[in-house]
């Protein structure tokens, strides 16, 4: 049913209507006695023209009256019918109700409205016959308290809470509910708004089940995500970082302080990626590796991934990403670069490998002396024929094994050919040293290799090049420790020769 209201302006100007029509019906029975003569005003019994045109006048604005009062009561009925059909929608909408309850006992339900039994899936007869009105009917035993207890309704005046409902058929619903007084035939009661929330709550759920697969992927794969606040100069982590690192996740002050906080990289990479750091694009990805301290002390190969969030006029305003351990990766990635690098059988540069090196080396250090020795294993068909190909393999290994515990600074040891090496010596200081390195690697090359109770004569011979005085380049040195060593192998084999160019 709908109720009119009206307001103290609204009965204000029905008072104004009212007030007219009793001075216009006065006005009118003086307007008949002025024209008998016997008006109460005796103005009027000689005027009564002028009497005549108030009462039209006043007659007209108690019509205008009248009529803007209605127009201004049917827009009032007008809107508050739209907005009793809008609540309509949004409740049928939203699956919502309404009920009045006694806090006590069963629950006993005073008032539903239509919206509940919707919810409950039956009318009122058929909640009375089922559960005898009782609301707690539909409600599990864990929650029958937070209906029955008014403590929080006393202090709060109200009281909320998700709570899962069924309906007549089993079917269950979770419900945002909220507690508020009522009052219902004088009685004191308690009004609860139901409101169905299933779609939020399983949504809510799905996000919570996702975040925890991300966290548990995150903690797996040993990521930490960031996100860093460009005007607070705030970088704040996440909890991991501090678990990883040994540093807390949450940096102060970040940019101002980065040089402490670049105690952490390896000084190797420090210089290189505070620059990065410092010069971050404002679009696209940015992608910085470098190695960590982590809480042990250790340094960890780290990719840092991070993108730059700007306003509209460019300036940034936060960076997000994650920094990933990489450290597996790097090392595969070594291997799998060493074993690209070197020879499968003795473990030395290959042949390829040891072009790149040394001319690498040269172009490093191109105001230095350098030698290089080229190898020969002397007579190797002969011990392969003899002790098989096998053995002759670890004669090979053996005499590579003996140089590495000699040649322990770093000095490149390649396999150029079957029988043949390389070692190249850098920052050779004079002739002296020059002739005492290739006497300590003859000595090298003359100790027998011992293969249970045989033994198996090993020698080699030696030809000697000079950086730069026999060549620039490796190709260069190669040629002419070659022909230094085409002397020693016509000469006397097991000996060394250095190049010396033709006059």
């Amino acid at each position: 049913m709908k109720r009119k209201a009206f307001g103290i302006k609204s009965c204000a100007i029905i008072g104004m209507v009212i007030g007219l029509f009793v001075l216009l019906l006065f006005l009118t029975k003086e307007y008949r006695q002025a024209i008998r003569g016997r008006s109460s005003v005796l103005y009027f019994n000689n005027n009564s023209v002028a009497l005549l045109w108030i009462i039209i006048m006043t007659g007209v604005i108690a019509i205008g009256l009248l009529i803007w009062l209605i127009k201004i009561i049917f827009e009032r009925e007008q809107l508050l019918t739209e907005a009793a059909m809008e609540v309509r929608k949004v409740t049928n909408n939203i699956h919502a109700g309404v009920v009045n309850y006694v806090p006590e006992g069963i629950c006993r339900i005073v008032y539903a409205s239509r919206g509940y039994y919707d919810i409950i899936g039956l009318d009122r007869s058929g909640l009375y016959e089922t559960y005898q009105n009782s609301l707690l009917g539909f409600i599990p035993p864990e929650y029958h308290d937070f209906f029955l207890n008014t403590a929080a309704l006393e202090r709060n005046g109200y009281a909320e809470k998700t709570i899962q409902m069924h309906d007549c058929k089993g079917k269950k619903y979770w419900m945002q509910v909220t507690l508020s007084k009522g009052v219902h035939g004088g009685k004191n009661t308690v009004s609860a708004v139901f409101v169905d929330v299933s779609v939020l709550k399983a949504t809510q759920d799905k996000l919570i089940k996702e975040q925890e697969r991300y966290r548990i992927a995150t903690e797996l794969s040993n990521e930490v995500m960031f996100e860093y606040d460009y005007p607070a100069d705030v970088l704040n982590l996440s909890e991991r970082f501090t678990e990883i690192y040994g540093q807390d996740h949450i940096i102060g002050y970040f940019k101002k302080d980065i040089n402490e906080y670049a105690k952490m990289i390896h000084p190797e990479d420090r210089r290189d990626s505070m620059e990065q750091i410092l010069r971050t694009k404002r679009i696209g990805a940015n992608d910085i590796q470098l190695r960590l301290m982590d809480a042990h002390g250790e340094y960890q190969w780290c990719r840092i991934l991070y993108r730059v969030i700007c306003d509209e006029a460019g300036v940034p305003l936060h960076a997000i990403g994650k920094i990933s351990n990489i450290s597996l990766y790097k090392r595969e990635i070594e291997q799998l670069e060493h074993a690209s690098m070197t020879d499968s059988l003795t473990g030395a540069y290959n042949k390829a490998a040891t072009r790149e090196v040394i001319d690498a080396y040269i172009k490093k250090h191109e105001d230095k002396s350098h030698m290089l020795l080229l190898v020969d294993v002397d007579d190797f068909k002969k011990v392969n024929d003899t002790y098989g190909h096998q053995c002759g393999d670890e004669v090979l290994t053996y005499v590579i094994d003996n140089l590495r515990k000699y040649y322990t600074l770093g000095e490149v040891i390649g396999r150029v050919g079957g029988d043949e090496f390389v070692v190249f010596i850098g920052e050779v200081k004079d002739k002296e040293q020059l002739l005492q390195n290739a006497g300590v690697l003859r000595e090298l090359l003359h100790r027998p290799y011992r293969r249970g109770d045989e033994e198996v004569p090993v020698s080699a011979s030696i030809g000697v090049a000079m950086y730069p005085e026999d060549g620039k380049c490796y190709e260069a040195l190669m040629y002419c420790a070659d022909n230094a060593l085409y002397e020693v192998k016509a000469s006397k084999k097991g000996n060394f020769a250095i190049y010396s160019k033709m006059e």
